[in-house]
């Protein structure tokens, strides 16, 4: 067997669950984070983020935090000093689609002043120094982020494959269960956008 083929084969076997699976329902936000939580500690990490990746209408963490297992209080900390959208992490995954290492610091800013070192040494503190992080997408293209954090070193490729694997397919499965309810999903077509001012146009009432 080739050597690609054998990975691919070996990421898909070490999934969390298999690809027939990921066409099904949703999951609920417990099993969403009992399995994010049996992925953290198999790769060697003690915490674990799954969030929405900051935009300029919501930048700050705990509105785009999905599920994490955080300290409450590290938490409290973090989201006053209001440093998520701009943190080392968040601007370094702005410039790739490759997953980062960061070993500390990475949820600070990148200033170096006294509240970012503040920062990192409550990081530090409750064990979160490195962090392991990557932002795939959902199928309705919104990115995410999945940051993986503790004291162990930076995973060998084929151990961040399998992961990445693992966290694409818990993606989906979160992603069908938040869209529930919120319309259908079908979209327009090119030709029905291009209508759309005509169709408009035509049901405004006329003047008289």
């Amino acid at each position: 067997m080739k050597r690609r083929e054998r990975a691919v084969g070996d990421c898909a076997e070490d999934a969390a669950f298999s690809p027939s699976q990921a066409d099904g329902a949703g999951v609920s936000a417990d099993d969403g984070t009992e399995r994010l939580d049996a992925m953290a500690k198999l790769a060697g990490f003690d915490f674990y983020l799954l969030s929405a990746f900051p935009r300029g209408d919501r930048t700050a963490f705990t509105e785009n935090r999905l599920i994490s297992n955080r300290p409450q209080s590290l938490v409290g900390f973090y989201e006053a000093a209001d440093l998520f959208y701009c943190s080392r992490l968040v601007t370094a995954m702005k410039r790739t689609i490759v997953p980062i290492f960061c070993e500390e610091g990475s949820f600070a800013g990148s200033a170096a002043n006294q509240e970012n070192r503040k920062l990192n040494v409550l990081f530090q503190m409750h064990g979160l120094k490195n962090t392991f992080a990557f932002t795939p997408q959902d199928a309705d293209l919104k990115q995410h982020i999945f940051a993986f954090s503790g004291g162990c070193p930076m995973p060998t490729r084929e151990q961040a494959m399998a992961l990445l694997y693992r966290c694409m397919e818990l993606l989906d499965k979160v992603s069908r269960s938040s869209s529930v309810g919120d319309g259908p999903l079908e979209t327009l077509t090119r030709r029905e956008i291009e209508c759309q001012p005509a169709i408009q146009s035509a049901q405004r009432p006329l003047r008289v």
